[in-house]
């Protein structure tokens, strides 16, 4: 039988998820600052914490072994002796880690972040040429539609010219002129100027 979760449990796990939650946001906003002060402080309080416990350790010395500690490089010039400062090296190690995954991911958040940008810039020259075809269509559009309007007009003109220089009926020239006029009546141009 599977015991079932106690409420006290899951209400200190709640508050750890908000309180990770928390840093994690916070370590988001600013991961360059969170990061160097992870450095310093493993630094500053490693190397004191070394040399105050270790005998034949100084302060420099302190800090160079918690550098070398967090770097993960351990040259072995200086080791911990004592149980106590072996868990601080496990602080100081674990400190240079966090540091180090704080700038990784940072540093892949901006690189991400340069692509999303011109991605969307590319987007955006996209829509541009969208455009710029549509508008090119709609003026070859107008384009053949005035050109058909301009051979209907002559056409007509022409009708109307050779019926008046035959000397036809009044009847034939006003029935071209009225078809011209017709013509000239739906133009755009000439619908803007009325």
């Amino acid at each position: 039988m599977a015991s079932a979760a106690s409420p006290t449990a899951s209400r200190y796990d709640l508050r750890l998820e908000r309180a990770l939650a928390r840093l994690f946001g916070r370590i988001a906003q600013h991961p360059l600052r969170f990061a160097v002060y992870a450095v310093l402080s493993g630094l500053v309080v490693g190397g004191t914490v070394f040399s105050a416990v270790e005998p034949d350790a100084s302060v420099p010395d302190g800090i160079w072994w918690a550098f070398v500690s967090m770097t993960t490089v351990g040259y072995g010039d200086l080791a911990p002796k004592s149980t106590g400062i072996r868990f601080l090296a496990t602080f100081v190690i674990m400190t240079g880690i966090a540091a180090t995954a704080i700038l990784t991911a940072a540093l892949a958040g901006r690189v991400a972040e340069a692509r999303l940008s011109e991605r969307e810039q590319t987007i955006d020259l996209d829509d541009d040429f969208d455009d710029l075809v549509v508008r090119l269509q709609s003026l070859k559009e107008r384009y053949v539609h005035d050109e058909r309007h301009d051979d209907m007009l002559t056409r007509r003109a022409v009708i109307a010219v050779a019926a008046w220089r035959q000397g036809d009926a009044t009847e034939a020239v006003d029935e071209a002129m009225a078809e011209l006029a017709g013509c000239l009546a739906i133009h755009p141009e000439l619908k803007e100027q009325s």
